[in-house]
């Protein structure tokens, strides 16, 4: 299937939250907004509502950014009230968010900069920049057209997925024995055409297959595994080209997506336009080997389980844990407990991002930050190996937190073979 077929059927699922005007309730109850525009001014891309019938808005916007540019002192954020809103520039592109839950401005540029990235792996920066170079009022939704579905599905994981922040690969917690196994078949059936092959679950990676001297950057997988986990890919087979911003952004690589469980998706990537046939028997390779003792369905059982419980970490207390591994660039979260409400579980998360760029903002980076509050206590630490965030139950002590932590430590050591991608297979 086709791109242009693929973006039909995502336009039909953007339209119904495109309905909304700058002027409504419900868009300016919006707590977070993102937009995006050409340097003329064009609508590209908003979160909420319609391009068109927010052209009023962009143009303001881009009179803002060009206004700030001639006097060669881009401007980066404003304050306006509760409202932080945050400009990105690059190259014919204006980016905003805006956002009046405190976000702070760092936070809101990183995820401009990944929708950027999504815009520039379905383009490339060298189709922009000569489209606009040829025509500087051109209509960029004539190229993006049916893939805001795409977009939207990033913007709604930026606020609410800690992962992006962490600039790190989330991983699927299964057997060490299941995942070797896995890995081991698709670099057997491996054509000389592949590149990388991943097996990924709802943006969660299960093994990884690259060549022995290069590896994708987190940041490339990220925008890869958003488009790959988009509804429209769960069925059939489908091959699109995509550009890695990170690997090289002035090309296109070409990607194979193809379901191999209802819940599990094989990704292959090929420098040869022309390689299909030879990934789709890739696949084919694979599915039959792995229908073998039941590897498939075992396969899709650990897709199914939901996230960790914290309590399953063998300690009492902690209501939510993200684990950051440093050397693997790779990490883990629980679910959170049962008795935290969904608005708790936004804000838990929004105080990890805050702690995080804390802890990196001074000369010398802080080794642990804690902030106690009144439903919970959000603790930062980090060493040289790994970063931890977890929400605490308030009642517990500062001493028998750190006593706590120790111990998940202790576990995560134990259980890393099942918690991430080891040994990752290579050719």
């Amino acid at each position: 299937m086709d791109r242009n077929a693929a973006a039909g059927r995502l336009a039909t699922e953007a339209e119904v939250e495109k309905l909304d005007d700058f002027g409504s309730a419900a868009w300016q109850g919006r707590q977070r907004h993102f937009l995006v525009l050409s340097s003329a001014g064009k609508p590209i891309y908003t979160r909420y509502g319609s391009e068109s019938q927010l052209s009023t808005l962009m143009s303001a916007v881009q009179a803002i950014v060009s206004s700030f540019g001639d006097m060669s002192d881009p401007v980066r954020s404003l304050n306006v009230g509760q409202q932080t809103i945050v400009f990105y520039t690059n190259g014919p592109l204006y980016l905003l968010a805006a956002s009046d839950r405190g976000d702070p401005e760092e936070l809101l540029r990183n995820e401009l900069q990944l929708l950027h990235s999504q815009i520039v792996s379905i383009l490339t920066r060298a189709q922009l920049t000569r489209i606009f170079e040829q025509r500087s009022s051109f209509d960029l939704r004539q190229l993006l057209g049916g893939t805001e579905g795409i977009l939207d599905q990033l913007v709604d994981r930026l606020d609410v997925d800690f992962g992006f922040a962490l600039g790190s690969l989330d991983t699927l917690w299964m057997r060490y024995q299941l995942r070797e196994r896995i890995g081991k078949t698709v670099l057997a059936r491996r054509p000389r055409e592949l590149l990388y092959a991943m097996v990924v679950s709802d943006m969660k990676l299960v093994t990884l297959v690259r060549p022995r001297k290069h590896s994708l950057h987190p940041a490339d997988l990220h925008v890869l595994f958003n488009m790959a986990t988009c509804r429209v890919f769960a069925s059939g087979e489908h091959w699109t080209p995509v550009c890695f911003p990170r690997f090289n952004d002035q090309g296109f690589l070409h990607v194979y997506i193809s379901y191999v469980t209802p819940r599990v998706a094989l990704v292959l990537v090929s420098a040869d336009r022309d390689s299909f046939a030879a990934l789709a028997q890739c696949r084919a390779h694979v599915c039959e080997d792995l229908a073998h003792d039941d590897m498939l369905q075992r396969l899709d059982d650990a897709a199914a389980q939901r996230a960790l419980h914290p309590r399953e970490l063998g300690v009492r207390g902690v209501l939510q844990l993200y684990y950051r591994d440093k050397v693997l660039v790779q990490h883990f979260g629980t679910r959170f407990a049962d008795s935290v409400a969904d608005e708790q579980q936004r804000r838990i998360v929004n105080a990890y991002k805050r702690l995080r760029l804390h802890m990196a903002s001074g000369q010398k980076p802080l080794r642990i930050v804690y902030c106690r509050r009144s439903f919970e206590t959000v603790l930062a630490w980090q060493s040289s190996a790994f970063e931890l965030y977890a929400a605490i139950a308030p009642e517990i002590s500062v001493k028998n937190m750190i006593r706590l932590v120790n111990a998940v430590l202790e576990w995560i050591k134990k259980e890393e073979d099942h918690l991430f991608v080891v040994n990752a297979p290579s050719y």
